[in-house]
């Protein structure tokens, strides 16, 4: 039972502001009062302005972090090199394209294919806040298909521009806030409406654990992303009729980031997603035959058999309404 969310895209197929500070320049003389003498003379008023805020990188740097990011990654996906990807990738987006990589030979030939063709960044916009360790982007894909990315520099990312979220959110999603050309970060413990974004991700995942009966009664079931997780949790296990049961159960992801950025009526979060798909026959006789991608990892026909799917999500917080889910990627990692 192959449990895969999102179509194989590859391996996960700003304005520059200067500082400027006036300068001041002082003006002395002297004058006499009525008695001849020197009187003292009055300091002058300051006229010193206020340095422009820094973004954590130019709209420059950030162009060519997407052109090395884009460099890197088809000649990684040309060879299926988790070596060479890591060095651009990190957090849950690296965990996906090492899994693909991994299932690369369930593919077909026609599959395997697109997968190797080269993608190029076209239309890109940035989102870059005064400071932190972060970036936001959206470009297009393949001539229609719009990404919100994500580039971390920190510790995690060996100090180095490593994209590490890749999310397609539906069309709607409202543009970001900026002040004097920079993007808006939210702190990830704020909440906005019922949800935060540190809390955001535990509602998606009840989408899939309960139906949405819990955390997951924050979110809106009416959009297409909900009602999709919605369908899977309602048809879990249909493939197997009455002989086994499935369930979801959310566990810690594999990075556990969160990036948030401000909307003017709410906060766009991009939150780490993680969960295992357990298949268990009723019957102690029987035996589950696992998935084809499901195979790369334990081919062993068995009773019980737990699958991990690690992944991203941009949920849109409102101080107006439910949140919504705008988008959601899985990818199998592991399956035992």
């Amino acid at each position: 039972m192959t449990h895969t969310y999102l179509r194989r895209y590859g391996a996960s197929r700003g304005a520059a502001v200067g500082a400027a500070v006036a300068a001041c320049l002082t003006l002395a003389s002297a004058c006499s009062g009525p008695s001849g003498r020197a009187q003292p003379t009055p300091a002058p008023p300051s006229s010193s302005a206020p340095a422009a805020p820094v973004g954590v990188v130019t709209e420059a740097e950030a162009n060519a972090i997407l052109d090395n990011y884009q460099d890197v990654n088809n000649r990684a996906n040309a060879a299926q090199d988790a070596e060479l990807v890591s060095s651009v990738e990190a957090g849950q987006l690296y965990a996906r394209s090492k899994a693909q990589y991994e299932q690369y030979g369930t593919l077909s030939e026609k599959e395997k294919q697109e997968y190797k063709k080269p993608f190029y960044f076209t239309e890109r916009n940035f989102y870059i806040p005064e400071g932190g360790n972060w970036f936001a982007a959206e470009a297009t894909t393949e001539g229609t298909s719009r990404q919100l990315l994500v580039f971390e520099k920190s510790a995690d990312t060996a100090n180095t521009w490593k994209k590490v979220a890749a999310n397609f959110p539906e069309k709607s999603m409202p543009p970001i806030e900026t002040k004097q050309g920079l993007a808006l970060t939210a702190d990830a413990g704020t909440a906005v409406g019922p949800l935060a974004p540190r809390t955001a991700g535990a509602a998606v995942e009840d989408l899939f654990a309960t139906g949405g009966t819990k955390e997951g009664a924050q979110l809106s079931h009416e959009n297409e992303s909900a009602k999709s997780i919605l369908k899977k949790y309602a048809e879990r296990g249909s493939n197997l009729g009455p002989q086994a049961r499935v369930s979801f159960q959310p566990v810690p992801p594999g990075s556990g980031k969160i990036y948030a950025l401000r909307t003017g009526s709410g906060v766009i979060a991009i939150v780490p997603l993680a969960h295992t798909q357990e298949s268990r026959v009723t019957d102690p006789s029987l035996l589950i035959t696992p998935g084809t991608d499901e195979r790369v990892y334990n081919a062993t026909s068995r009773s019980v058999v737990v699958s991990t799917f690690q992944g991203t999500g941009v949920v849109l917080l409102s101080s107006t309404g439910p949140a919504t889910l705008l988008d959601y990627r899985y990818e199998l990692t592991g399956s035992r």
